[in-house]
């Protein structure tokens, strides 16, 4: 006689894929709910631990609408995609994002040059094993554009932006500005597998009350 498969495995298989699938939920960070006091460019730093990211290094953000009040129009505004924050490089420098012990998917930004229309940003993605991604986007200064990653597993993120022509202002300034940055935590391997295992043990108890 031929062994059937019981269906209260299955439906149990179902209720641990479910969290598994379910359970992780991308994050947008439109920077929007972080306070700036200031009117100039002398704006705020984001702070370490903002949506889950343990290090914001060189990383501000200015509110574009009022800074644009202060000092005229240029790529802070344009590239706010959502009122009225965006983030940037302080002083044109390397920017970091770190993230130890929780890593994420970094999927996607929206990029615009502060100064320098054609400017190129490198953007790194470091894991476990070192570096594991590297891509250099080209942006304007006066319109934002979307850039698809799909940065995997990652603990850090490494920007450096160079190069392009002035657009604003009397010099070349290399700030990048970013906004509307969508990224997907790792979920916890150790808790998947607490519940597969409650489950697992669920099934047995069943299974042994019906025989």
């Amino acid at each position: 006689m031929k062994n059937r498969l019981s269906p209260l495995p299955l439906a149990l298989f179902a209720l641990v894929s479910l969290p598994l699938i379910s359970g992780r939920s991308q994050t947008l960070i439109t920077f929007d709910d972080l306070s700036q006091t200031s009117t100039g460019l002398v704006s705020t730093n984001i702070p370490n631990g903002y949506e889950g990211l343990t290090t914001w290094s060189n990383m501000f953000v200015v509110n574009a609408v009022r800074d644009t009040a202060a000092n005229g129009t240029n790529g802070y505004y344009y590239g706010m995609m959502s009122a009225s924050n965006v983030a940037y490089n302080g002083f044109g420098l390397p920017a970091e994002i770190d993230s130890p012990g929780s890593n994420f998917d970094f999927l996607s930004a929206y990029f615009t040059g502060a100064w320098n229309s054609n400017l190129n940003i490198e953007v790194q993605g470091f894991g476990t094993g070192g570096l594991l991604y590297d891509t250099t986007v080209v942006v304007s200064a006066t319109s934002p554009t979307l850039f698809t990653f799909n940065y995997l597993d990652i603990d850090r993120l490494y920007f450096d932006s160079y190069g392009g022509e002035v657009a604003f202002g009397p010099s070349p300034e290399y700030n990048f500005v970013m906004d509307n940055m969508t990224i997907d935590f790792i979920p916890e391997p150790s808790s998947l597998l607490l519940t597969g295992f409650g489950a697992f043990s669920l099934w047995a108890f069943l299974k042994r009350k019906r025989a």
